[in-house]
């Protein structure tokens, strides 16, 4: 055997099953084997124990993933496996305690999608109050034969002077506060994990969530989806909002009760709602706020930027060129930690 066939047979081999950046690409190709087949372009996950077959007999060290699932069984039955790498902040599809048991590495990219994310909630709360889409479509759909029909027709309020609260100030929540803060918005924040310092330095004062409920004239949702928030913006927390009020939630599927908020549009205690994200993706057929009034409702795609492609792809493999020379990682995701 040749000298450069030991050296190809030394070289590390990655499987990504998410989409990664070119200059990534490039970069990583320079170290390692990379075979690149992401669920975006697929469309579907694979079976965990298909995965460790494919692993074993490729013999990858190296696993990349974004939607796919890395459960017991699968580090069990791929003994090559050394790092897996999570293209996303959530890392619960991955068993931790399995993967430290068995000496493989895990990161994942903390804050990858915040700003497009960030960015997507504020194009709502926007929306909620100027009636950009309706006016459109009023004009697309040959609507405007009266010059002043689009003033007095869709005059909407103005962001600026709303009281925002958020709920929640992980990453998504500390960068739509810092989008709000120049359009001079009173801002209320409820998060357990976070003092009232740390809200004051990021603009926003320290509200519990009845009371930010009771006072916000726009809801933020930007609590993650645990076990324990599911269905937390009830019927009960709706009718503590105040009438006229609107709601966005682009993260935390599950968190808000949608029948529930259907019925506060229908009713007209609330004056409108977008919402990226939901209890079921697609939402089925019949549910109630696709027939619901003042309702803007889009498909998930509160991350779905190339910046945010770039983003994830730059820090895992950073963090995976770091696990090869032995330096610490930047975003290491040890055993214990939460969803």
């Amino acid at each position: 055997m040749t000298n450069a066939q030991n050296s190809a047979r030394r070289r590390p081999r990655v499987l990504s099953l998410v989409e990664l950046d070119g200059p990534s690409v490039d970069r990583l190709r320079r170290v390692a084997d990379l075979t690149l087949r992401p669920w975006t372009e697929t469309q579907e996950m694979v079976d965990p124990l298909e995965l460790a077959a494919e692993i074993e007999k490729h013999g990858y060290g190296a696993l990349f993933i974004e939607a796919d699932f890395v459960l017991e069984e699968t580090i069990a039955n791929a003994p090559t496996l050394r790092f897996v790498g999570v293209c996303r902040v959530d890392h619960s599809h991955v068993d931790l305690d399995a993967a430290a048991a068995a000496g493989v590495v895990v990161a994942n990219t903390p804050g990858r999608n915040s700003q497009a994310v960030a960015e997507l909630t504020l194009t709502l709360m926007l929306n909620l109050v100027r009636p950009v889409i309706e006016a459109s479509a009023f004009v697309a759909e040959g609507g405007w034969t009266d010059p002043t029909a689009g003033y007095f027709g869709f005059r909407g309020t103005e962001l600026g002077g709303q009281t925002v609260g958020i709920i929640g100030l992980g990453a998504i929540g500390r960068r739509t506060a810092a989008l709000l803060r120049p359009f001079g918005c009173r801002i209320l924040a409820s998060d357990p994990a976070v003092t009232a310092e740390e809200l004051q330095a990021l603009g926003c004062t320290a509200a519990s969530l009845d009371d930010l409920l009771a006072a916000s004239t726009l809801v933020a949702v930007h609590c993650p989806a645990l076990p324990q928030a599911q269905g937390l913006i009830d019927a009960a927390a709706l009718a503590k909002m105040p009438a006229g009020a609107r709601l966005v939630a682009t993260t935390g599927e599950g968190v808000v009760d949608t029948a529930a908020l259907a019925a506060a549009l229908e009713d007209g205690h609330l004056a409108g709602a977008a919402l990226d994200v939901f209890e079921t993706h697609p939402v089925p057929p019949g549910h109630p706020l696709l027939s619901a009034p003042n309702v803007i409702l889009v498909p998930h795609i509160g991350g779905a930027t190339d910046v945010t492609v770039r983003r994830h792809s730059d820090m895992i493999v950073e963090d995976y060129l770091r696990f090869l020379s032995g330096e610490p990682l930047l975003n290491p995701v040890p055993p214990n930690a939460a969803p």
